[in-house]
């Protein structure tokens, strides 16, 4: 999720636990708390593959999250002698949880089990940064501030919203895949599964992601226009052999094999080079206004790898968030 909903949301802990703590801390003691998981973002200075690997890691497991609170709980008391430590421990480890929560939502995977299994969990049920979602937690909290009778009972009605918005989305999302997967199952003897993703400005527009033998079919969905279901294109399935294959020169590529999701490939010449295109469709958008902001760049976290005339792979490139392109070449 994005900093705004985090601080929010540790902000809105701040009010649960306001009534335990002097206020000249608890507001700064919220707030590390609710972005302490993210302290595993240092992994990107250490290289595309390590950040996969370990952004939304450990950090990010309910084993680690507990560790974290104890620590920030006893950097608290170091300097602050007066500071409860059971109630800092019951306060961080809450606000560390919701962090955790608030990333599962999302699309991008969470190892929330770590270090008794690295497989990422998501619900996919709220987009990476929402709109609708983070502006009623923000008016909530501006009214909180502005109404001290009623703190209490506003605080109370900005965490049932926390907690309410995803499962309305869940709700919706598992309807429409049955509901999609119905109607093309007829017709598609080779269909495998419909998958939904959130776009932005979910709940009234999704990913639609067609599942088949060897193809995946994209498309977006919407509640609000006259034709909901559109396709936009047919992509061909990433095999994970080809991964492994190139993973014996450049091992970020077991790595992606891992980390995708929903794998693509495209396949492009340049010059006497063929350029292999690696993608994840969770990263992709059916929206014009992404593609905008998005022209003339290719699709985040998007690994390809590069061959001369000869077919030796000679160098790849990985597509960070931002449109940074990192190379290396093969030896």
């Amino acid at each position: 999720m994005d900093p705004v909903t985090h601080i929010a949301s540790g902000v809105l802990g701040k009010g649960a636990f306001r009534g335990y703590y002097n206020e000249r801390h608890i507001m700064l003691f919220c707030i590390i708390a609710t972005l302490l998981p993210d302290i595993d973002n240092i992994a990107g200075f250490l290289g595309p593959e390590l950040y996969l690997i370990h952004h939304r890691g450990a950090t990010h497991s309910l084993a680690v999250g507990i560790f974290l609170a104890v620590i920030l709980v006893f950097i608290f008391r170091l300097f602050i002698k007066s500071f409860d430590i059971k109630k800092g421990f019951i306060a961080a480890l809450s606000i560390i949880y919701l962090h955790i929560f608030l990333d599962l939502i999302t699309s991008y995977g969470t190892q929330i089990f770590f270090p008794f299994t690295h497989r990422r969990y998501s619900l996919e049920s709220v987009f990476i940064i929402d709109p609708i979602y983070t502006f009623v937690l923000v008016i909530i909290l501006i009214i909180s501030a502005l109404n001290k009778k009623k703190k209490e009972m506003i605080v109370i009605t900005g965490v049932i919203w926390i907690f309410m918005y995803p499962a309305i989305n869940l709700g919706i999302k598992t309807y429409l895949e049955k509901n999609i997967a119905d109607k093309l199952g007829t017709r598609n003897e080779n269909l495998l599964k419909v998958h939904l993703s959130p776009d932005i400005f979910t709940p009234f527009y999704w990913k639609v992601i067609i599942e088949r033998e060897k193809t995946y079919d994209f498309g977006g969905i919407s509640l609000l226009g006259r034709k909901p279901l559109v396709f936009l294109g047919r992509y061909e399935k990433a095999e994970r052999r080809m991964f492994y294959e190139f993973g014996k020169d450049a091992s970020i590529f077991n790595t992606y094999s891992w980390f995708a999701v929903y794998p693509v490939v495209e396949r492009t010449k340049s010059g006497e080079n063929s350029v292999i295109t690696f993608g994840d469709l969770r990263f992709s958008s059916t929206s014009d206004f992404i593609g905008r902001m998005n022209k003339n760049r290719k699709s985040p976290f998007s690994l390809t790898a590069v061959l001369n005339g000869n077919g030796k792979f000679v160098e790849y490139f990985y597509q960070k968030p931002g449109g940074v392109k990192i190379i290396h070449h093969i030896e």
